[in-house]
């Protein structure tokens, strides 16, 4: 407060950092008006008010309150700025909180605020020490390390009450409850609920919590006389939990025998998308989560990088958009969507056992909130491998030559992309293979590859686990003798068919394989085309199966597709294994692979693990 030149007493303030000088975004033009510099049309540097007063003590009582209504401007500003338009949530009116109820919480929020000055002192036992006040012999003595108020804060308290009551009760006797309407736009905000001026909802909860601070005041008053004032039990209204409350209860997935729990995979994709909402915005009740702060937080994903470097793998969301900033290719829309679709799944989870039921007019704020992909020209499509590209691949030193680069893991290098060509199994259902999986059956003699859970392995779907036949073409080029090699140096069925493959979390071992694949692809092969990935091998088996005239049921039921049809569709368990024998022996093999048995069979190419490459 300052007085000026006239006598005239004002309230001045600077304006947050964020704010001082800066443009108005055109959305908080309408409600910021008090802080635009009508000239620059920018925020203003400094805030004056007029308190319309040459009294001192009129002043100080109007300088309390203006100070109070300029700190929720402030919060409402930045809010505003950073968070973009808010949509005023449409809530029945049955849905809404009674009056009294409103009453008793603000009047309750209050007391507990006095009461809690009354128990721990004013500031001066946190902000000196014993040593500092002992330098001025006139200074109050302050017993450091109690509890309780000082006689000469108690009659602060009842100074600033004797001064601030009198207009709170003259507003109220008017009915006008404008000298409430900071406090009341911020508990309409935190509680979702619709601020319209209009509305007789609006001016009737200003008045119940104008009604608050005239109780409030009354009960300081008896509580400086030492009167006991016991406060309402305000009637919260719910938020419901906080996001990441909502996650562990997703993770947690259905408790009865046999329910659905996410993956491994997911889960972890899962947590990191609620990590980045953590330090985007807060851990919030998922109450606070508008859409306008979900579209924000969709924006901010859809910034991030392609690849992280390993230093910037730790840092918060907003340090990591910074350091990458116009630094290599930005993350694709469905790797955005993806995340958005977790998110919705969370809350989901929450809505369907009720801990949202109570409240007011709750949507899910990630819904509908995902990006229009254009898929005309995604170059993150996948497309099957060309004959020309399989011959690259297969006639490469790895095939020809028995180099293993040190990258490729080993036998890995040589394996992973045949089988996967002559199976349809995914990057990861190999590299979790153990040299069990590969096994024969006793009553066809069929061999086959047995892609499931056991041994602490992942799948995809519950659709995935399966038995694939070995094609014949696996077996010609030395499979078998393979396994029958890695049974012998591990002398025990249930160790890895790849050792030198590693990763940090077993659940998903191909995580470093698949970046070094990528690179040999581009690099070594000379395959530029981003839509032909180590997935690309999994559609080429889709084409095989679709040239042999397979059904789609069949090659859905390799490929472990299986639960996309009718409900028919899982009745039986899917196909025999002869059955799927019988599919697999007519599919043709590429003529790269082929050239590639003939060639083994040939040269009886010796194969030399470790050769680096």
């Amino acid at each position: 407060m300052q007085r000026r030149p006239s006598g005239i007493y004002e309230f001045r303030r600077r304006l947050p950092q964020a704010l001082a000088g800066k443009p108005v975004p055109e959305h908080a033009k309408g409600r910021l008006v008090e802080l635009i510099n009508p000239t620059t049309g920018n925020f203003k540097q400094y805030l004056s008010i007029s308190l319309h007063t040459s009294d001192y003590n009129a002043a100080k009582r109007k300088d309390l309150r203006e100070a109070g209504r300029v700190t929720d401007l402030f919060a409402d500003a930045l809010e505003l700025v950073r968070n973009g338009p808010s949509i005023t949530p449409t809530i029945e009116p049955s849905a809404l909180p009674s009056f009294s109820d409103i009453e008793a919480e603000v009047l309750g929020g209050l007391l507990a605020d006095d009461e809690k000055i009354r128990k721990e002192g004013d500031a001066r036992r946190s902000m000196q020490t014993a040593a500092e006040r002992t330098q001025w012999n006139l200074l109050e003595h302050v017993p450091f390390g109690s509890r309780g108020t000082l006689p000469s804060h108690l009659v602060v308290i009842g100074l600033e009450a004797e001064e601030l009551a009198p207009d709170y009760r003259d507003a109220y006797a008017r009915r006008d409850p404008e000298i409430v309407r900071s406090h009341l736009h911020r508990y309409l905000s935190e509680n979702r609920l619709p601020i319209d001026p209009s509305s007789e909802f609006y001016y009737e909860a200003g008045l119940a919590i104008l009604r608050s601070y005239v109780k409030f005041y009354d009960a300081v008053e008896r509580r400086q006389r030492g009167e006991e004032v016991v406060a309402p039990i305000p009637v919260k209204i719910s938020k419901g939990p906080k996001l990441t409350e909502a996650f562990k209860l997703w993770q947690g997935g259905t408790q009865a025998r046999g329910g659905k729990k996410p993956a491994p995979s997911t889960v972890r994709e899962a947590e990191r998308v609620v990590r980045y909402f953590k330090e985007w915005h807060g851990d919030l009740h998922l109450a606070d989560i508008t859409k306008e702060k979900a579209r924000d937080f969709r924006n901010a994903l859809a910034k991030l990088p392609t690849r992280l470097a390993g230093e910037h793998r730790a840092l918060p969301l907003r340090a990591l958009l910074k350091a990458t900033e116009g630094k290599g290719e930005l993350v694709h829309g469905a790797s955005v969507n993806k995340y958005l679709n977790l998110l919705v799944a969370i809350v989901s989870a929450v809505e369907k056992e009720g801990l949202l039921d109570s409240v007011p007019g709750f949507a899910n704020p990630f819904t509908k909130l995902g990006l229009v992909i254009d898929k005309r020209n995604d170059p993150n499509r996948r497309e099957p491998f060309s004959d020309g590209d399989l011959t690259k691949l297969f006639t490469d030193k790895i095939y020809q030559r028995g180099v293993r680069p040190k990258g490729g893991s080993g036998e890995a290098a040589y394996w992973f992309p045949l089988i996967a060509l002559l199976s349809g199994a995914r990057l990861n259902e190999i590299a979790q293979l153990r040299i069990k999986d590969i096994r024969q059956d006793p009553e066809s003699s069929i061999w086959f590859v047995d892609i499931g859970t056991e041994g602490g392995r992942s799948i995809k779907t519950p659709g995935s686990r399966r038995q694939v036949p070995l094609h014949g073409d696996l077996i010609r080029l030395g499979l078998l003798q393979y396994r029958e090699h890695r049974l012998k140096e591990a002398a025990k069925e249930d160790a890895t068919l790849w050792p030198e493959v590693t990763s940090a979390d077993p659940a998903y071992r191909s995580t470093a394989w698949s970046k070094w694949f990528n690179r040999y692809l581009r690099v070594t092969i000379g395959i530029k085309d981003p839509s032909i990935v180590f997935h690309s091998f999994r559609h080429t088996f889709k084409r095989l199966a679709r040239d042999a005239e397979l059904s789609e049921e069949l090659h859905d039921a390799l490929t472990g597709h299986v639960g996309v049809g009718g409900v028919g569709r899982s009745y039986g368990a899917g196909f025999g294994l002869r059955a799927l024998h019988d599919a697999i022996t007519k599919i043709e093999a590429p003529k790269a692979v082929k050239a590639l048995a003939e060639w083994k069979a040939k040269h009886a190419m010796e194969v030399k693990p470790g050769e680096a490459g």
